[in-house]
């Protein structure tokens, strides 16, 4: 049966560490939580959709890292603790007392917003209990929370902050929704059954919930994959599991436990999921076998990589066990027997093959492509198709090169030649093309003929310009230029295409810190003791895109008090 946390927590210290926050620990994403492109690499603890809740030290430290960027995990905190580990704090609001000045003195030193501060070794020691700051909705995040991680900290490696006895509240047993079985005799593994599980075709008994008709699959090497979901304050809101296990005939084939991540491996994800299926239909299915790209270190057992090699027509038993962190498993069985029927593939798109293991390239004359060694989970066939596209502002062909549904663990590189028209150089860009009609800035660069780009994604590119500055608008000013807030200024800022790539602010002549909320454009600067109130200053504001075109807003304000 499967092993859960209590196996695996005894060699993790569980007093050492005291709760980030001085509230129940409400979660709204556990560790390992699936991600696009990542597994979650900590624990995201509710604030209530507020701002501003205390946070508070886990243990003894110093601050290690004082990171704040408009991306990512916005302000954010870390402390190396004397015991081998790091505790991260991300999204924050502020900091609190002699750090906030801390922090504020290193803006003002390198005059950015975005920073990635390394103080030094005891430099700003913290004791348990120490109150470092405030919730916030920094950064990525998408709504208020503070987002909480333990590493190790030699190795940069994320733990599930629950084996430190750190837990967050869960009241629910996981559950299966679904199982899907693969054929893998082909050059990519094929759906032979995508199997909701629900009342009409199981039923539930002592040992678990038990599949009424037999499944009837191809011969050969086959795999499965489920659907699961944990459920932690109720029965409607699910998350992620934290372990499963698969058995074919008692025997235990393959194993996924949520315990300890390694940075250069979240990308695995996408081979750790069914990507294909949850890009076209939108849910995730977790593979309980391995692919052969797949490196992330997250299985701690497994049989034949999970495969199964089914040679006769017997009926045959499949077991799936997932569990949450605090014990409570989930069974569920389905009997299988081969129909000694062959599955076949679709026809590939042409005869190119891009294989995992080496570097991969195509040249054609107007077309570039390099997708280097371990860029894909498996050997890919892709599709390359050249249309003109009839949107305006287009300088090329557009080039699909394969589809969005297949991932990639490292870049490729697309360079599309292009004659510059007399448009400089400088300003050309990929653009991502959806449905025939709509342009979306990659990004990328004029070099030699070539706009080359490094891109994350497979899809349909082509050439741009972007000549046109980003746009600011000041709120909050009346008739007389006076700000109505007394306590902040706001400025929107956007850009149509390359996207932001700098912004200052000056307030007589002098540069001033302003906070970026990049997924809501808006830079802020709040008021404090400094602040000259009731009396004319000049205020001006530069913002800049990726293509050097820059705008610049200027003007006679007030601050009223």
């Amino acid at each position: 049966m499967l092993a859960v946390s209590n196996v695996w927590a005894q060699h993790y210290p569980t007093s050492y560490f005291v709760s980030p926050m001085d509230t129940p620990l409400y979660l709204s994403a556990p560790f390992g939580t699936l991600r696009d492109n990542h597994f979650h690499s900590g624990m995201d603890i509710r604030t209530y959709e507020k701002e501003g809740l205390p946070i508070y030290a886990v243990a003894d430290g110093y601050v290690s890292r004082i990171k704040v960027s408009a991306f990512g995990y916005g302000k954010a905190i870390y402390i190396d603790h004397p015991n081998g580990y790091t505790s991260v704090y991300g999204h924050m609001q502020k900091y609190d007392g002699d750090l906030a000045v801390y922090v504020k003195k290193v803006h003002y030193h390198e005059k950015s917003f975005e920073i990635d501060h390394f103080p030094g070794r005891n430099k700003i020691k913290i004791t348990k209990g120490q109150l470092i700051g405030y919730s916030g909705n920094s950064g990525g995040s998408t709504g208020p929370h503070l987002h909480f991680e333990i590493r190790d900290t030699q190795k940069e490696e994320p733990l599930n902050p629950q084996l430190f006895n750190i837990l967050g509240v869960d009241f629910y047993e996981p559950e299966i929704k679904r199982l899907v079985v693969y054929d893998l005799n082909n050059y990519k593994p094929i759906i032979q059954q995508n199997l909701p599980i629900n009342e009409r075709n199981s039923i539930k008994t002592d040992s678990g919930i038990v599949l009424i008709d037999t499944i009837m699959v191809s011969k050969g090497a086959i795999a499965f994959g489920i659907e699961a979901y944990d459920y932690l304050l109720n029965e409607k809101k699910a998350y992620s599991i934290y372990c499963s296990d698969f058995y074919w005939n008692q025997k235990k084939y393959f194993t996924f436990r949520m315990d300890r991540l390694n940075f250069s491996e979240t990308k695995f994800i996408n081979a750790h999921i069914d990507y294909e299926l949850y890009k076209r239909e939108g849910y995730r299915v977790q593979k309980c076998f391995l692919d052969d790209g797949n490196r992330a270190q997250i299985y701690p057992f497994m049989r034949n990589k999970g495969v199964i090699n089914l040679e006769d027509t017997l009926v045959h038993t499949a077991q799936f066990c997932v569990g949450d962190f605090d014990g409570r498993i989930k069974t569920f069985y389905a009997k299988v027997k081969s129909n000694n029927s062959v599955v076949t593939a679709e026809t590939p798109c042409n005869d190119k093959v891009f294989y995992p293991n080496i570097n991969n390239t195509i040249n054609e004359e107007l077309l570039r492509i390099t997708l280097p060694k371990n860029a894909i989970y498996d050997t890919l066939y892709p599709c390359l198709i050249t249309t003109n596209p009839n949107i305006k502002g287009t300088l090329s062909l557009a080039y699909q090169v394969h589809t969005p549904n297949t991932p990639l663990q490292k870049p490729l590189t697309i360079a599309i030649q292009v004659d510059t028209l007399n448009i400089p150089s400088s300003k050309l860009l990929l653009a991502s093309v959806r449905n025939n009609k709509y342009l979306s800035g990659a990004g990328g660069n004029y070099k030699d003929g070539w706009v080359t780009l490094h891109t994350s994604n497979f899809g349909t590119y082509t050439v741009v310009a972007d000549s046109t500055p980003p746009t600011i608008k000041v709120l909050g000013l009346n008739r007389a230029n006076q700000f109505n807030d007394t306590t902040k200024f706001q400025v929107k800022i956007n850009d149509n295409m390359s996207g932001i790539a700098s912004y200052n602010g000056y307030l007589n002549g002098q540069w001033i810190l302003l906070d970026y909320d990049a997924k809501n454009d808006l830079l802020q600067f709040d008021f404090d003791e400094t602040t000259l109130f009731n009396q004319k200053q000049e205020l001006q504001i530069i913002v800049t895109d990726k293509k050097e075109n820059t705008t610049t807003w200027k003007s006679e304000v007030t601050f009223k008090k």
